[in-house]
């Protein structure tokens, strides 16, 4: 058996939140504060023994940050476990989890176990029932705010149940089991429910059955090490049964020998003698006891393990490891001890918060494949930042959560990814999940990470748009939180579809071409075979996405390079490159007119010369030289702002007003009065005020036109 399904409601930042796992290595993914730990922590509080928590240690801000009024509400975790087989059932605490009757429409909706049985373990920190009982008979909506202002946590009682079949995360069920605070109607607790709530349950002999080892992020692996409860120690407890009598005797007779060579070193004899005639002179030769100080050291094997420990083969001490190698020291010895004690429970889950502290990226992902290796005995689950170990990740075994305001939702990027590959994309020889994880290296895992995503074509755009960006906003896609990634060819439906109502819930903008040939037909760049290819680009990127909320697709009409060269302003830029790259001044002179013509001889001569450089170095050396006077190409700006829709904050827009005030001379009296603005505290109406005087002001600058695109999402 193992965990498939956490369901997490009302408690702090995750308001109903659904994680599904797999067995062998799980990850949990997200941005900082998005509820990772969290999570991990409800998961400890149903399930974890040693992680001791009641009424009398809740905070009030337990309670989901979006309730408002906490009091009344209910915090639930849910745990199901699937694949419980007739051998698991044997024990009498895991028969008592599973269903007598499975509901096999929530089985199939959510959880779609395996061939066994599932059982389920619910924890529900809600008001004791004289509590409720009060609510459900408020006469009017004022009685029963009254009574739920009385409310303590003291008020609150901690109740298991098991057998649950409940989707808990469904609102409607909420209102069910709990009421409706909004009419202020309160379900009448002689009415709950066993078919929803399930039975009651002594968690305890749950608990005693289900090994949770919790790794925090902040270990002191060395500290760890020298508690008399180890690893190490636990090791041996489970293995002592298996040790030959005959050692166990000749240690015995050892610690016994030894113990006699202490006793009669003559130094420690004295201090008996001494002690002796101390107590003579306290009290007397007739009330004085006769001592003698020994060694009795303990001889059980369960005691001297205590005394093991463990060490470098060319070093004397382990504190002259570095945090890294302890790190995966302690990672192992938590595996072996799991190992060693599979048989006495029915699911070790490891919980590891952040196993790439310390550890080299190499090694992080060496260290993840092997811990999928676990997967017949340990059921690992991490929480991460590295695109290393999300490079390695399956996409099945990832959840990602994602923030919005003060609620977070869990999202997984498998879920009917294959279906889609199928019936969409028409994937015959392989599945879609397959595929991804094969394309996910370290670099294009970033999108797990990112607030929004841009997908391009090539190295161009890879090398240019971040700089663009950086000079023409005054802010950098980092700070936005967007993720570019270079797909390297125009094979955008495959990563695209990673985004969706189902899937990951993020912004992705795919930034392509048109390749309407922009140069004459006699031209050595003209290819009606590229036009064709982006008409049906476009034709097949519409059908697939032009109905998902979360992906739009954003096309140049000739190729990056001509869009670019477009606009005056960036024809600068290029003549710098033009100067630099030909040496004969007749053709310098013919490029620069064709450049400033435009046309398809100035598109001629921005292909000839990207052509010629190599268009990645080509957009390396136009990144070297743009500045804040660059224009973005509106179909890029365009993709942008649709990505990072969710993110910009009045701050992120305040930051690129000062930016471009900057630039204008101290003459100049408008700017001026922004800046001077600026420099003041503004509260949440100032801010909008001054953004919007900006962006009238200076309407052609190009923060200003992308914070219309920002305000106005009306174009996409």
């Amino acid at each position: 058996m193992y965990l498939k399904y956490l369901q997490i409601v009302n408690y702090k930042n995750l308001k109903a939140a659904r994680f599904i796992f797999s067995q062998g290595a799980n990850t949990i993914i997200g941005e900082n504060d998005s509820g990772k730990s969290n999570a991990v922590t409800a998961l400890r509080l149903l399930l974890d023994d040693s992680y001791y928590y009641n009424s009398k240690r809740m905070k009030e801000s337990d309670f989901a940050y979006d309730l408002g009024e906490w009091r009344g509400h209910w915090i639930i975790i849910s745990a199901v476990f699937v694949d419980i087989t007739s051998i698991d059932k044997q024990t009498e605490v895991c028969a008592e989890i599973v269903p007598e009757d499975e509901n096999r429409v929530f089985l199939n909706s959510y959880i779609n176990s395996g061939t066994g049985d599932i059982g389920t373990v619910t924890l529900f920190i809600r008001p004791q029932k004289f509590v409720r009982k009060k609510l459900y008979e408020a006469q009017t909506k004022e009685e029963f705010e009254e009574i739920l202002n009385e409310v303590k946590l003291s008020d609150y009682e901690f109740y298991y149940t098991s057998r649950s079949q409940t989707d808990f995360t469904d609102p409607t069920v909420y209102k069910t089991i709990v009421g409706d605070f909004e009419t202020g109607s309160y379900c009448n607790p002689d009415d709950d429910d066993t078919a929803i709530l399930g039975s009651k349950l002594n968690i305890t002999d749950v608990q005693d059955h289900i090994s949770v080892m919790f790794v925090d992020a902040l270990r002191d692996v060395a500290n760890e090490m020298r508690k008399p409860r180890n690893p190490i120690r636990r090791i041996v407890e489970a293995i002592e049964a298996q040790i030959d009598p005959a050692d166990i005797e000749r240690i015995k007779e050892k610690i016994s020998e030894l113990n006699l060579s202490i006793s009669e070193v003559k130094e420690i004899g004295e201090i008996g003698t001494q002690i002796n005639s101390k107590l003579m002179d306290m009290i007397g030769m007739v009330y004085s006891p006769e001592i003698a100080l020994e060694s009795q050291l303990n001889d059980e094997i369960n005691a001297l393990s205590r005394y093991l420990s463990i060490k470098p083969s060319n070093q004397n001490d382990m504190d002259l490891l570095g945090l890294g190698h302890l790190n995966m020291i302690y990672m192992a010895l938590k595996l072996v001890e799991f190992k060693f004690n599979r048989t006495r429970e029915l699911i070790n889950i490891m919980i590891i918060e952040e196993p790439e502290a310390h550890i080299h990226t190499h090694i992080q992902k060496t260290l993840f494949d092997n811990l999928k290796l676990t997967k017949d005995y340990t059921q690992v689950i991490m929480t991460t930042h590295s695109t290393h170990l999300s490079e390695a990740s399956e996409i099945s075994k990832i959840n990602l959560i994602k923030t919005k305001g003060v609620v977070s939702c869990v999202m997984q990027p498998i879920e009917n990814l294959d279906q889609f590959g199928e019936s969409k994309l028409l994937l015959k020889d392989m599945k879609l999940s397959e595929c991804i994880e094969r394309y996910l290296d370290a670099k294009r895992s970033v999108l797990l990470f990112s607030k929004g995503v841009l997908l391009v074509e090539g190295d161009g755009e890879e090398i240019l748009i971040p700089n663009l960006v950086k000079k023409g906003l005054g802010i950098s896609l980092d700070e936005l939180g967007i993720g570019l990634i270079n797909v390297g060819s125009t094979a955008f439906e495959y990563i695209a579809s990673l985004f969706d109502n189902k899937r990951i819930q993020r912004y992705c903008s795919i930034i392509t071409d048109r390749d309407i040939q922009a140069v004459a037909e006699d031209s050595s760049h003209y290819s009606v075979n590229a036009q064709k290819k982006g008409e049906a680009r476009r034709i097949k990127l519409d059908g697939l996405f032009s109905e998902n909320p979360w992906v739009s697709t954003f096309y140049a009409t000739n190729t990056f390079e001509v869009e670019f060269a477009k606009h005056s302003s960036n024809q600068y830029f290029i003549k710098d490159i033009i100067e630099s790259h030909y040496t004969q001044e007749a053709a310098i002179k013919r490029h620069k007119e064709a450049l400033k013509a435009g046309g398809t001889d100035g598109a001629n001569t921005v292909l000839t010369l990207a052509n010629s450089i190599g268009k990645g170095w080509y957009a390396t050396l136009l990144s070297s030289k743009v500045d804040e006077s660059v224009v973005i190409p509106e179909y890029i700006l365009n993709a942008i702002a649709y990505a990072c829709q969710e993110i910009v904050t009045a701050e992120i827009k305040l930051k690129m007003v000062r930016y471009s005030m900057t630039f204008y001379p101290n003459s100049n009296s408008a700017a001026q009065d922004i800046l001077s603005t600026l420099t003041n505290v503004l509260n949440e109406k100032e801010k909008e005020e001054v953004i919007e005087r900006y962006c009238t002001t200076f309407p052609i600058d190009t923060p200003a036109i992308f914070i219309r695109k920002i305000n106005e999402a009306f174009w996409w």
